[in-house]
């Protein structure tokens, strides 16, 4: 890259895996100083389950500089395509590791934890340095939680991450006030729902 000048901006990678489109992959791999990972799989490749939580791990580790995106190609569609056409990718999983627009290394089949280390260590490595941050998200960036985090409680006064609970004004109404009795007494979540009203 000698004799190349390199943008001196870059975006804020991600710090959890996400389910991308393929214009979600073109958006980011236009993207200078942030190392894009694609991780093709499939959703019924026994290896591609194996590397998935490893890679969770390395999102949350190399979050600043790093956005690792899964492709599945597991299923006819738009991905299966692109990735056949533009990736040659003819098993799972396989990752691919592009910095600046360019392919810089590519893993296939499950890694143990110590070569996946060494490919993120190393290209992030580049990265280091003074930049001036990019404004904007990109597909991704958000970083939110599912349904399930939402709705599950793990025991009565548990409140899922990011929930906190106020206090209720004097004077405001009871949240079951006009519903059945009926409807109340056949509940066990009603029933709950209606204890946590009344503290």
């Amino acid at each position: 890259m000698t004799g190349e000048s390199l943008p001196a901006e870059r975006r804020q990678g991600i710090s959890r895996v996400y389910n991308a489109s393929t214009s979600d992959v073109k958006l980011w791999l236009a993207e200078p100083n942030v190392l894009v990972v694609l991780n093709f799989h499939s959703s019924t490749c026994p290896a591609s389950k194996a590397l998935s939580p490893k890679l969770d791990a390395m999102a949350i580790k190399y979050a600043e500089h790093s956005a690792i995106m899964k492709v599945n190609v597991g299923r006819p569609g738009e991905a299966a395509t692109m990735a056949m056409n533009e990736y040659q990718i003819d098993e799972t999983p396989v990752l691919k590791f592009f910095l600046n627009g360019k392919e810089v290394d590519e893993l296939r089949s499950v890694q143990n934890d110590e070569k996946l280390e060494r490919a993120f260590k190393k290209h992030t490595e580049k990265i280091k340095g003074e930049f001036t941050m990019k404004e904007g998200e990109l597909p991704g960036s958000q970083n939110q939680r599912s349904v399930e985090d939402m709705m599950v409680r793990g025991k009565r006064g548990d409140l899922p991450a990011g929930i906190t609970r106020v206090r209720v004004p004097e004077g405001a109404k009871d949240v079951t006030e006009g519903l059945a009795k009926s409807i109340l007494s056949n509940s066990p979540v009603a029933e709950e729902l209606v204890e946590d009203a009344k503290e």
